[in-house]
């Protein structure tokens, strides 16, 4: 038979176990709920980080759509600035068709004249100057040669053709496959001398042909040429020029100035 003191032992060990076991499931609660936080923190840090991830990510897209929007903006720019440029170059491709349309025919013309001009002209190095009007007229015809180019060497042949008038200049050359020097002086004269310095013609232009001229000039022929020559220092000297009335007058050239002739 159980004493008392053995059933309040019994229920105090069962109050324990109870307790106990209470206070094992608590724990096991406790422990549940701990790593149900420490879970949940993990899942919120998680969370928090794919968030930051994202909000980079963001931050970066919305970075590359600004300079997307601001690179359109300014491509729409350019290509609106190409197509006004294409729009120009169209019509100045037209304008220069009308141009070449124009031009070609006036340089044709130009040469025209300037042949003309020469045939008229006092007949010094008509060779030469024959042959740079022949070159230019075959240039006209080449399609190999822009139409500037063509433009600028007949300009070049009338500024020699200037030039001519400006300076004085002595060179061999043949009349009657006979050589002979001759010295031009700008166009005011032009001389034919003989290879033995003793005699000299002038051509006259109203005449159209050589006038033989007095020995008197001869010294000062011979000089004259030797400064055209560059082989003598300028010096003023006499020279007769033709005239449409006769040759009896004589005028004094300045041939001192290589660079320029009066006229």
């Amino acid at each position: 038979m159980k004493t008392p003191h053995t059933i309040a032992a019994l229920l105090l060990s069962s109050t324990l176990s109870v307790q106990a076991d209470n206070l094992t499931s608590a724990q096991g609660q406790i422990s549940a709920t701990d790593q149900s936080g420490r879970s949940s923190q993990q899942n919120v840090e998680k969370l928090d980080d794919q968030t930051q991830q994202l909000l980079t990510e963001y931050r970066q897209l919305r970075a590359e759509t600004e300079q997307l929007s601001l690179y359109n903006r300014q491509m729409a720019a350019i290509v609106y600035n190409q197509d006004k440029e294409l729009e120009s170059l169209a019509r100045q491709i037209t304008e220069i068709e009308r141009t070449e349309r124009g031009i070609l025919p006036l340089m044709s013309r130009m040469l025209d004249s300037l042949e003309q001009f020469v045939a008229l002209d006092t007949p010094f190095l008509p060779q030469e100057r024959s042959a740079r009007i022949a070159l230019l007229k075959d240039l006209l015809t080449r399609a190999d040669v822009t139409v500037s180019e063509k433009f600028r060497r007949v300009l070049e042949a009338y500024q020699v053709e200037v030039d001519y008038g400006r300076n004085i200049e002595a060179y061999r050359g043949q009349m009657d496959s006979i050589s002979y020097d001759f010295l031009r002086v700008g166009r005011l004269a032009l001389y034919r001398i003989s290879n033995d310095g003793q005699h000299a013609w002038l051509w006259h232009k109203g005449e159209s042909q050589w006038l033989a001229l007095d020995d008197g000039y001869m010294r000062d022929l011979r000089k004259a040429l030797k400064v055209a020559q560059q082989i003598a220092a300028p010096e003023l000297m006499v020279l007769p020029l033709p005239t449409q009335a006769s040759l009896k007058s004589v005028t004094t050239i300045p041939t001192a100035q290589q660079k320029g002739a009066q006229q």
